[in-house]
């Protein structure tokens, strides 16, 4: 139900009526009874690895359980909405979605969310998500909500790109987590955001897509083969993918750029290796789009530790059969500033 103060055009506070349904889920307060579910997950270091809580014991889990049964409603600033996610189904609770109101005023939210690991993958993460942004925009009336995430947590980057956040800062060795300095990535999104053409948000999925599909494609292990002819069907025949690393640049067509990687990824040269994204921003412009950001690999270089990162250029044009690469480019980390500038070149004509 809408709770907005129409007079100031300020939130007042979010009472929602449960359960909330979507097409698989049930979103309600947490209960007592869900002590053994939320174990099942709260006890699991991988779920918990970037997340703020420690790995928890049945009484720990207990304690942290009972302090979220009263969190199905927001009254004041400050307050988070806690709520269960259960598969309609099976009546099961498979994770939770939080959305803390941090700001009247400003109209501004915060979304958190934590899954059993046996239901990543499945959507339920974004369908779920999808409805807290619907109570936060229509029903608490914020204006723009805000995610931190943990560098290197590339699931919910996916996720927060795939609900149409835009990464805006990364804040190196922001925050004391789990004993060690960890960098925050912090993505925002803002309601025209929210509100705008699905198109938008489609181009903006197929491209993320589309670069996931380039980074996974260099993994070392089974169905590489397959990763490999999905990078190649992805790239336009006359793609170009240009690697500079401080050295004479070197271009090179399709064919002569995957089957070299290919082969170190299967002689033993490279084992137990991969490549990620660690931040990036998307660009749209009608029938052309970019994406520029950080990647990090690691594994074994020869039987040798071997990790290593850089940034990387990824170029997009819209086909018949959809979006696909066009360029890339790429050079490894080494002495160099990272410069960004917008608008004309200030130089005298």
């Amino acid at each position: 139900m809408r709770n907005v103060d129409h007079e100031a055009h300020l939130p007042v506070g979010l009472r929602p009526d449960y359960p909330i349904l979507t097409a698989r889920l049930a979103l309600r307060p947490h209960r007592p009874e869900d002590l053994e579910d939320l174990l099942e997950f709260h006890s699991d270091p991988e779920v918990v690895r970037f997340v703020p809580w420690p790995v928890r014991d049945r009484e720990a889990t207990r304690e942290a359980l009972a302090v979220k049964v009263d969190q199905g409603c927001i009254d004041r600033p400050d307050q988070w909405l806690v709520l269960a996610v259960e598969l309609r189904e099976t009546g099961q609770v498979i994770g939770e979605v939080l959305l803390k109101w941090a700001s009247a005023e400003h109209r501004q939210g915060e979304i958190g969310f934590a899954f059993a690991r046996q239901h990543h993958g499945s959507g339920y993460a974004a369908e779920s998500a999808t409805e807290m942004l619907r109570l936060a925009f229509d029903d608490l009336g914020l204006h723009r909500v805000t995610a931190m995430c943990i560098d290197g947590n590339q699931s919910s980057v996916r996720l927060l790109r795939r609900l149409g956040f835009v990464q805006e800062a990364r804040l190196v060795d922001n925050i004391w987590f789990k004993g060690a300095w960890a960098t925050q990535l912090v993505f925002a999104l803002v309601e025209d955001a929210w509100r705008a053409p699905t198109t938008v948000s489609d181009d903006l999925r197929e491209i993320e897509s589309l670069v996931r599909r380039f980074f996974d494609a260099f993994a070392s292990g089974p169905g590489l083969d397959v990763r490999m002819e999905e990078l190649r069907t992805a790239m336009l025949p006359e793609a170009r993918i240009v690697r500079t690393c401080g050295v004479v640049p070197a271009s090179y067509d399709v064919d002569s750029f995957i089957k070299p990687r290919q082969a170190l990824l299967t002689d033993g040269t490279l084992t137990d290796f991969h490549e990620w994204p660690t931040s990036g921003r998307i660009d749209i412009f009608g029938d052309i789009a970019h994406w520029f950001g950080r990647y990090a690999k690691d594994g074994r270089m020869n039987g040798a530790p071997y990790a290593g990162g850089g940034m990387k250029s990824i170029q997009f044009v819209r086909t018949e059969a959809g979006w696909q690469i066009s360029a890339a480019a790429w050079d490894d980390d080494r002495d160099v500033p990272l410069t960004s500038r917008r608008g004309p070149s200030a130089a005298p004509h």
